[in-house]
Parts: C-alpha cells; structure tokens; sequence
C-alpha cells in the first residue's frame, strides 16, 4: 500500500489509501475556516466553544480537536490570539483606556486581560502601548 502527503501524519489506517484522509482533511479545513472566521467577526461578544460548533454543525468535541489538530491551539487560546491581536492595534491610540480596550475586544474584565496580554506578548499591555507611541 502507498501513502500519500496528503494523509495527516499518523491518523492514516494501516493500508488506507489517500483520498478518504485527504476529503475528511479539507473538510476540516472548511470547518476550521468558517470556526476562525465567525470567531474574527464575534470576538467582541461572549462567544463559547459550542456556539461556534453550532455554527459550524459539527460537535463540541470535533470542533476543539479539528482546531487543535489544524492550527495547534485550543479554542480559547485562538479567541484571546484575535482578541490580543485587536488591542495592540487600540492600543495604539493613547485616548483610549486599557480597561475600555480589554472590554472592547471580548474581556470580560480588565485582569484577566492584563494576564492574557502579558502571557502571550511578554510585557503589559502599558509597557506595550508605551514601545509604540
């Protein structure tokens, strides 16, 4: 039997061939696309893991592996990537207050913000607004 580059590394049955792997790897791709792309356009909402499969018609559970599998993070670690990724470009704008930024982009309080700020770019989101002005 031949395999495939196709094939996800490991998840292929012993003998399989590559087109079955290869449509059920698309597919994820179109579910993982349209789970990013509702999650860009509601991530100032408080939005959960099984709204998005809602939205995507597949389970809670395939949701959360198709995401890890295709992208290497967790759902909510996607989520505060987007809404991070949002106030860097708020805090640009030195009117604008970091409490009002982190409830803006999706934080339900300004702490959690702050943690989630400081665990995925290595300094505050002050020290940051600070390196760009």
């Amino acid at each position: 039997s031949s395999t495939t580059a196709a094939e996800p590394e490991g998840n292929a049955a012993p003998g399989a061939g590559g087109n079955e792997d290869s449509s059920e790897h698309n597919a994820g791709s179109f579910i993982v696309k349209t789970a990013l792309k509702y999650m860009e356009e509601n991530y100032t909402q408080k939005i959960t893991l099984a709204e998005v499969a809602e939205k995507t018609y597949v389970s809670q559970w395939h949701l959360s592996k198709l995401l890890n599998g295709h992208t290497g993070k967790s759902f909510s670690e996607l989520l505060n990537h987007i809404r991070i990724e949002e106030a860097k470009k708020l805090l640009k704008d030195p009117s604008l207050r970091i409490g009002d930024i982190s409830e803006e982009v999706g934080f339900m309080d300004v702490a959690h913000f702050s943690k989630v700020f400081k665990k995925l770019e290595g300094i505050s989101a002050n020290e940051y607004r600070n390196s760009r002005i």
